[in-house]
């Protein structure tokens, strides 16, 4: 599966490139905005595809000028519920300040909204992550109750909101 949008392309991750991801994952400057951070092993990693890989879950590479520079998912989708979680990660340091996250995040809330009907989208981001929960207000994230307190956070989108940001944010990103 392969969807291009916004000037970037989400690649539905494969196994010939878990072993990518999963140097990304370990390296620190990712794996410290993980709610896990230990080491992954090649095993745990194959374990893990075989879990993910199913219609519950959609894992994407991100691609921009034919590069690969990220992950973007959504994953423990509820049909009934009709909502998933989201999570996005860029790589590659030079794309770190660019608008690369947002045109990624729009290309796969568009498949999640439009494509699979899902009605809410929930983001878990560490409280001191500031970044992170800027990124998910722009596009209308809002803190769950009783969350202040808590390390991990959970923010939740609805379709509506996401909508209502949407033309927006990408009217800015042109």
């Amino acid at each position: 599966m392969k969807i291009t949008k916004y000037g970037v392309t989400l690649n539905r991750l494969t196994q010939d490139k878990i072993e990518m991801v999963r140097q990304w994952r370990n390296n620190p400057k990712i794996s410290q905005f993980m709610e896990y951070r230990e080491n992954i092993t090649f095993e745990m990693q194959q374990k893990w595809f075989e879990e993910i890989n199913n219609d519950n879950n959609y894992y994407f590479i991100i691609e921009y000028e034919n590069k690969e520079v990220g992950l973007v998912n959504v994953k423990n989708i509820d049909y009934k519920e009709k909502e998933g979680e989201a999570g996005i990660f860029i790589y590659d340091d030079s794309l770190l300040n660019s608008t690369i996250s947002f045109q990624a995040i729009l290309c796969l809330y568009d498949f999640c909204f439009e494509t699979l009907n899902l009605d809410k989208m929930i983001a878990h981001t560490f409280r001191n992550n500031k970044r992170a929960i800027k990124f998910n207000k722009i596009f209308g994230y809002q803190i769950s109750e009783n969350q202040e307190r808590i390390e991990n956070q959970m923010y939740i989108l609805r379709k509506k909101e996401y909508f209502e940001n949407r033309s927006y944010i990408s009217l800015n990103l042109e």
